[in-house]
């Protein structure tokens, strides 16, 4: 009995090994003595006998591994995990750890403000794990870095775009991940000149969820900062639509996109001219006597030669405002205009007598 229970033993171990091709095996021992490029050859082999072995796609992913190809790495051991599904922890780990190592080298390289190896290590680890979203968030935001140190350089905003757009791919827009990414994404496109490329991108987080007019809004607000009046009129309009959506109007929003088209139409622009004043506008209807954006629309009807609209601005911004001389200036222009001379001179009278009350009297 206790020789037939040991055959036993002795035919199953046989029947284990036998399990793995003689190739598969092969791998396995060149893989525990550091001999990669002889496990990829062997684990190979194996596979143009058996395309289903599991364990071979397995080893080719640790040898892949240590040689840093870490994209094939992934390959393989997705590959292991969808033939033997018992596979999937030890799968998950190793892509993991491909995953980590290079994502921490990329840290600490940009502690060391070494943004160009700092890139290449995230793009490494968004090769070892490319469902991670983290890894490409990085990976864009360290681009966009690069992006800001050489402006005369494309190139790296070009590249940070997609990484962004990955994020987005890989999120939904609950996630703090996809909000950042889609900001990043919005700013790198506004700096491109490219600010209607974003406008896609944030409308469905808008859709879904219209409080999130706040990210849209300070890119907006970013784009006044730095004079880009088109991109500017571009973010906020979108986030003034979020906001209608919620009935949260917002004086400042509104008066700001009056700005931006002003400046972008005050070289002649009839459309654009018309937009800051019907903005400027739906300020008023919010704050109704606020002077400055009255003076505002003045100037808007000025500038497009609308002198009877904009003589009915300059008196109500008299009113609101008497002893404004800047009033009564544009307002004798704008009478002047018009023909109508006794106003223009009664106009300029008081802008006369304001300027010499200003002065002391002299």
């Amino acid at each position: 009995m206790v020789r037939m229970i040991g055959a036993l033993v002795v035919i199953t171990a046989l029947f284990l090994a036998g399990c793995k091709s003689v190739e598969t095996t092969s791998a396995i021992l060149h893989n525990q003595s550091g001999r990669y490029d002889l496990a990829i050859k062997t684990a190979n082999e194996a596979l143009v006998k058996n395309p289903k072995d599991a364990e071979a796609h397995f080893q080719l992913g640790i040898s892949y591994s240590y040689l840093d190809s870490v994209d094939l790495a992934y390959e393989h051991f997705t590959t292991a995990a969808q033939i033997d599904p018992k596979r999937q922890k030890d799968v998950d780990n190793n892509i993991q750890s491909n995953f980590a190592k290079h994502y921490n080298r990329a840290l600490n390289l940009l502690k060391d403000e070494d943004l160009e190896g700092a890139a290449t290590e995230f793009e490494k680890a968004s090769k070892a794990n490319p469902t991670e979203p983290k890894g490409y968030f990085q990976l864009g935001t360290t681009y966009t870095q690069l992006g800001n140190r050489n402006p005369d350089n494309p190139v790296y905003f070009e590249k940070a775009v997609p990484n962004f757009d990955k994020v987005l791919e890989l999120s939904n827009p609950s996630e703090k991940h996809y909000i950042d990414a889609l900001s990043y994404a919005g700013e790198v496109l506004a700096k491109s000149g490219k600010p209607e490329e974003a406008v896609s991108r944030f409308n469905r987080l808008v859709e879904e969820d219209p409080t999130n007019y706040r990210v849209i809004e300070k890119i907006g607000y970013d784009r006044l900062d730095g004079k880009d009046w088109k991109g500017a009129a571009v973010f906020l309009d979108l986030a003034q639509r979020a906001r209608a959506k919620i009935g949260a109007e917002d004086f400042n929003l509104f008066y700001n996109l009056g700005v931006a088209h002003f400046q972008t139409g005050k070289e002649g622009d009839a459309e654009e001219l018309a937009k800051s004043i019907e903005f400027y506008q739906k300020a008023l209807e919010l704050q109704p006597d606020e002077p400055t954006t009255i003076y505002n629309i003045t100037v808007a009807y000025v500038v497009a030669k609308d002198w009877r609209q904009a003589a009915q601005w300059g008196e109500r911004y008299v009113g609101v405002k008497p002893d404004d001389e800047n009033g009564w200036r544009i307002l004798a222009r704008i009478y002047n205009e018009l023909g109508e001379k006794e106003k223009a001179r009664q106009c300029s009278s008081r802008y006369d007598e304001i300027l010499r009350s200003k002065s002391g009297g002299q």
